[in-house]
């Protein structure tokens, strides 16, 4: 494998789960191998985005149960979309946490991390998409993939949360070093979404570059197709191909170049293997 990565953010609502879907599928139509774990419990998370719904709900084996038992292998979740491979969130993940320490499961935070270790071999990256709210899934999402791409806000708002984002990280680092000395967790990139017009937009841009933040130089921008794309259940690279959708208009080409940038920017493990702005 060459390289995990978790999308994370604080603040909900800043089109994490979005972005995941499609940088994954960028990255599956440039021949990389591609699995998606989606720890999100709540309606609306990857699962849904990509048709599989149905997975969430009901009496089947899930993603919990390989957390929990170490004798699950998580290859048998495993289902195939179009562009990657995924292992889908379960409304049982909800309770991971308490069934944890019920159980009084050890070093709860690696569980993930170990589980993958069966089919890392299988695939070239690993995309993890968790909760925004801080738990023990998110947890092992940071623990299992220790690159994090942030998706934000060119607000004051987001501006705060990347602040408030470096502290946790480095406190988790430093707890993690306890167990492992070469533990580290460190942010990609930081990707401005939903971006507009305003001069905020740019005003916010400049003081996290002038802070030395690993801001990608361009943003994505809002656009109702990626709203659309997720009613049909598709990523956007297979709506803007489909017979059965509407053709993407000319402003909205720029949405597939910035995903394509963005698994360049994980493939590279950089922000600067982009360099010019879309």
């Amino acid at each position: 494998m060459k390289r995990a990565i978790t999308l994370w953010s604080e603040s909900g609502g800043v089109g994490k789960t979005t972005m995941a879907t499609n940088v994954s599928a960028a990255l599956g139509r440039q021949d990389e191998r591609v699995l998606v774990i989606d720890l999100d419990p709540q309606l609306g998370s990857l699962t849904d985005h990509v048709g599989y719904q149905e997975l969430k709900t009901g009496d089947r084996d899930h993603l919990g149960h390989v957390l929990l038992d170490d004798e699950k292998d998580i290859r048998s979740l495993i289902v195939e979309t179009e562009d990657f491979d995924l292992v889908p969130s379960h409304e049982g993940l909800a309770n991971i946490e308490s069934e944890m320490a019920a159980r009084n499961t050890s070093l709860r935070e690696f569980q993930l991390r170990s589980a993958l270790k069966s089919v890392a071999g299988e695939y070239d990256y690993f995309i993890i998409d968790p909760p925004a709210t801080l738990n023990v899934l998110v947890d092992n999402a940071l623990v299992a993939a220790r690159n994090v791409l942030i998706p934000i806000e060119l607000t004051r708002k987001g501006s705060i949360s990347i602040e408030g984002l470096e502290d946790t990280l480095d406190s988790m680092e430093r707890g993690f070093k306890k167990f492992d000395d070469s533990f580290e967790l460190g942010i990609l990139a930081v990707v401005p979404n939903e971006v507009g017009d305003s001069n905020i937009y740019r005003d916010t841009r400049e003081e996290l570059e002038t802070d030395g933040k690993p801001v990608t130089p361009f943003g994505v921008r809002k656009r109702d197709v990626l709203k659309e794309a997720w009613k049909k259940q598709m990523n956007l690279f297979e709506f803007a191909e489909s017979d059965e959708t509407r053709d993407l208009r000319e402003y909205e080409g720029d949405l597939l170049a910035n995903f394509e940038q963005l698994a360049r920017i994980v493939q590279q493990g950089t922000v600067n293997a982009v360099e010019v702005e879309a």
